[in-house]
């Protein structure tokens, strides 16, 4: 056994908890082998830095097969932050399944149901797993019965392994800082405060750029980032006592998109008072969106009856375009919220006509993955 606290331990490891939040933290790292000879590590996760937080003991196992994502409990709820609107649910009277492969997931439930139960059993305690590539994930294993909860989560590993399909093709584990979900992004703990000009934003006393994500994307390029000061109030308060805490600076979110070459008017909804008002003839979009633009003619076809129903249905925070740069109003930076507007930008422009798209310049945007 040896003790370390290094996030190395874990950079190989993508989906929830892991690939979640700016702050994150191993630490009380241990390393072993189950009685069937896997190695394992146990160890204390933490992340937070944005809306949502995580702390929990781990026990990750090293399988000797890969998988796509798998994620089932004996709990109602899923794992913080597994997105199950993507995925699709098994569950008989004690376990919950979610996968995005339909087939797949028929498989891995038969194998592991039953040892799930006996997870649960001997935990005394709802059973939170799921498999990594080529790594079990457990959340909350037992202190005590340490050595019996591993010979059943070896029988569960093979009852695994009989049943994943060879031949499968996943992408490489992950080397670097990455977020679940979002490959293409890049992060950054502080940026340039050049940002600040760049985005219109005004420069306050000890001004930070912090959590940057950015991402390029065909002809979408996306900046995420919080900015943070020292509030004026505190401002002549804080030389005596020479030290700044986090809760003495004031923040704003930007979460914007360039739409790199495109001719879109300025406009926007539920946003900045951009142009005029449009009508759309539809009392209760107009009693739930304000839409403004220079050009109402153009507007009226990028919010199509389609689009509209959309955003009845969804609700996603408000934008503003200006420029061909599209911001989102949130209140907050967090992954979560970023890739929340990423979405919605993506289905607006999806659900765009393609000859106004092409006569706009704006960027073809893929399919989401199944």
């Amino acid at each position: 056994m040896s003790a370390e606290a290094d996030l190395s331990a874990v950079r190989g490891l993508q989906a929830p908890p892991f690939g979640m939040g700016f702050r994150r933290e191993v630490s009380g790292l241990a390393r072993g082998i189950t009685p069937g000879g896997r190695a394992y590590r146990s160890f204390r996760y933490r992340y937070s830095g944005g809306l949502d937080r995580f702390d929990a003991a781990m026990l990750v196992v090293e399988l000797p097969v890969s998988l796509p994502a798998v994620f089932w409990s004996t709990s109602r709820r899923p794992r913080a932050g597994v997105a199950t609107s993507a995925m699709g649910m098994l569950q008989d009277e004690h376990v919950r399944l979610w996968a995005a492969d339909e087939a797949l997931a028929q498989r891995v439930f038969a194998a592991v149901a039953g040892p799930t139960d006996d997870l649960a059993m001997q935990s005394f305690g709802a059973a939170d797993l799921s498999v990594d590539r080529n790594q079990l994930v457990i959340v909350e294993p037992p202190e005590e019965g340490f050595d019996g909860f591993l010979e059943v989560v070896d029988e569960l590993i093979t009852a695994l392994a009989a049943v994943a399909p060879s031949g499968l093709e996943l992408p490489g584990p992950a080397t670097d800082f990455t977020f679940y979900g979002h490959p293409d992004w890049r992060y950054a703990a502080e940026g340039d405060r050049s940002l600040l000009r760049d985005y219109g934003l005004r420069g306050r006393h000890l001004s930070r750029v912090e959590d940057v994500i950015s991402s390029r994307t065909g002809g979408i390029k996306m900046m995420a980032f919080r900015h943070t000061w020292i509030s004026e109030a505190l401002n002549g308060t804080l030389v005596p006592r020479s030290v700044v805490l986090d809760d003495d600076r004031e923040q704003e979110a930007v979460c914007a998109f360039d739409l790199v070459g495109a001719r879109i008017p300025d406009l926007s909804l539920n946003g900045e008072p951009v142009g005029g008002p449009v009508t759309l003839g539809n009392q209760r979009f107009t009693e739930t969106f304000s839409l403004r633009s220079t050009d109402p003619q153009q507007a009226y076809q990028l919010f199509n009856d389609r689009v509209r129903d959309w955003l009845m249905t969804t609700r996603p925070y408000g934008w503003t375009v200006r420029n061909g740069r599209v911001r989102f109003h949130v209140a907050s930076h967090d992954p979560i919220t970023v890739g929340e507007c990423e979405r919605t930008l993506h289905e607006w422009l999806r659900r765009v006509p393609p000859q106004l798209r092409d006569v706009m310049g704006l960027p073809v945007v893929p399919e989401p993955a199944r």
